[in-house]
């Protein structure tokens, strides 16, 4: 009968054999090894301990080895541990919320946007950085192979609700939530949401469109949803609002993106949005701009240490194009415009500008939000934050391709780039919040946490050396490594 005590109940002459990917019994008062493994159980849905051979006998005297199976290699002796200490004690809000909603495989899911987030790892390399982190002491019951990685995020693909009740655990109410889509390629002959579609490159690979929810307040992606490539229906914004359960939410779209029918589509599905215009759309009368001492405007307000002048024309049905002027940034064009007449004049003459002129300076949108001019103004800058995280998506997570072989895999392997954008944005607003964004990257910070590593010395863990520099940066952030 296998006698099993608590760990912490077994001698230290026996504890010291074990490894990862063994078991220690208690069996008729003498201690044995076994090796151990697990396997995904798709009945249960849940990981399923698989015992092995016996790797031999432990006494005080020493380790007894089996003839049938020799005892596995030791552990590395160094791991990168500094990225993994801040993951620990920064993301604790999203690993709480990881283990309530998805209990049987949230390690897994931390190993895997860990991974994601420091190294950009595809499947394939999981184990290894997984292995060579100090993660791995953490969380030494799991191990992470591609296979078992696969099966992870094919688990989270069959569970769609629990990915929208971990969503939806942070939003935060009377929040307005910016909308806006981006585009992924992916070449699988299994998934039948990558159709071709068009994209802002021109591009005809079959791609998947995905929807983001952005939270102004808390400048985080608080919800995506996958569509085909080929759909890019204002509908998809009424359901996925739906699916999220948000109300007071303002679509803010790109400059391609007005005409009668797309706003009429907006408008049956009772929508609230803010649309910007190109500068040579029908709407906008530069009239005001013209007349001296900037009598056409109605007011001003400032914006990050700017004055921003601004006029609204009345449209039907309540809505409005409000022309936005920025002084300081009608400068910029026309120098810009005038240096390109002395080294373009074929494309660039004193004519055109004259023409244009009155249009520098200038960002005029067409909204149906029943709000001051200023707020208004702000929410559409907000929507530099998205545009943020798409390349971050894209450039820093390298995620604007898609090589996983089927749907439940891929919408895991969304929500595990979804679950690293959250992290990235964390650290974005730390370093902001610090006013180190202009100095260091994210990217950066990243590096330096992972060149942090632990030396085991004599069977204990301990602080490698940690660079100057290294050091500067913590204690400029205080966020000091133990």
């Amino acid at each position: 009968m296998d006698n099993n005590q608590p760990k912490s109940k077994h001698p230290e002459w026996a504890l010291k054999y074990k490894r990862k990917g063994t078991e220690l019994r208690l069996i008729k008062g003498r201690y044995y090894l076994y090796q151990v493994s697990s396997k995904w159980n798709p009945e249960k849905k849940r990981p399923q301990k698989i015992t092995g051979k016996l790797l031999g006998r432990i006494t005080p005297d020493g380790f007894i080895e089996s003839k049938k199976q020799k005892l596995p290699p030791k552990r590395l002796y160094i791991k990168s541990y500094g990225a993994v200490h801040f993951v620990q004690q920064h993301f604790k809000q999203y690993i709480t919320a990881l283990e309530k909603y998805f209990p049987n495989i949230w390690h897994e899911i931390v190993a895997l946007t860990y991974t994601r987030l420091i190294y950009q790892s595809p499947l394939k390399n999981v184990q290894f950085w997984f292995e060579n982190s100090y993660l791995s002491e953490i969380y030494d019951e799991i191990t992470i192979t591609d296979k078992k990685a696969t099966s992870v995020l094919i688990q989270i693909g069959s569970e769609r609700e629990k990915v929208v009740r971990y969503m939806q655990s942070f939003i935060q109410g009377g929040d307005y939530i910016l909308v806006d889509g981006t585009h992924i390629v992916s070449h699988s002959q299994n998934i039948g949401l990558a159709k071709q579609g068009y994209n802002s490159l021109n591009h005809h690979d079959p791609q998947l469109n995905l929807i983001f929810l952005f939270s102004a307040k808390l400048q985080l992606p608080v919800f995506y949803r996958i569509l085909p490539g080929n759909i890019r229906e204002v509908k998809s914004f009424k359901l996925t609002l739906e699916e999220s359960g948000l109300k007071e939410v303002v679509i803010i779209t790109d400059k391609g993106f007005y005409s009668q029918r797309n706003v009429n589509c907006l408008d049956s599905e009772e929508l609230i949005y803010i649309i910007p215009l190109r500068r040579n759309c029908r709407l906008i009368n530069y009239d005001p701009v013209e007349q001296p001492k900037k009598t056409g405007f109605e007011n001003f307000f400032r914006f990050q240490n700017r004055f921003i002048w601004y006029y609204t024309i009345p449209q039907e049905n309540n809505k409005n194009v409000i022309v936005f002027y920025d002084e300081q940034m009608c400068i910029i064009e026309e120098t810009d415009y005038l240096k390109r007449i002395e080294t373009h004049p074929i494309e660039y003459n004193l004519e055109n500008f004259r023409e244009r002129q009155s249009s520098f300076g200038t960002l005029a949108v067409y909204t149906n939000l029943n709000t001051d001019a200023q707020q208004i103004y702000r929410y559409y800058k907000s929507r530099i934050s998205i545009e943020t995280m798409f390349d971050a998506m894209k450039n820093i997570l390298e995620a604007d391709s898609c090589y996983m072989h089927s749907e439940l895999a891929l919408q895991g392997w969304m929500f595990i780039n979804y679950l690293a954008l959250q992290w990235y944005y964390y650290i974005y607003k730390l370093l902001s919040e610090k006013e180190l964004i202009s100095k260091y990257s994210v990217k950066d910070l990243l590096m330096h946490l992972s060149e942090i590593r632990k030396v085991k010395i004599n069977n204990s863990w301990k602080m490698a050396e940690i660079t100057k520099k290294t050091h500067t940066l913590l204690r400029k952030l205080e966020i000091p490594i133990t």
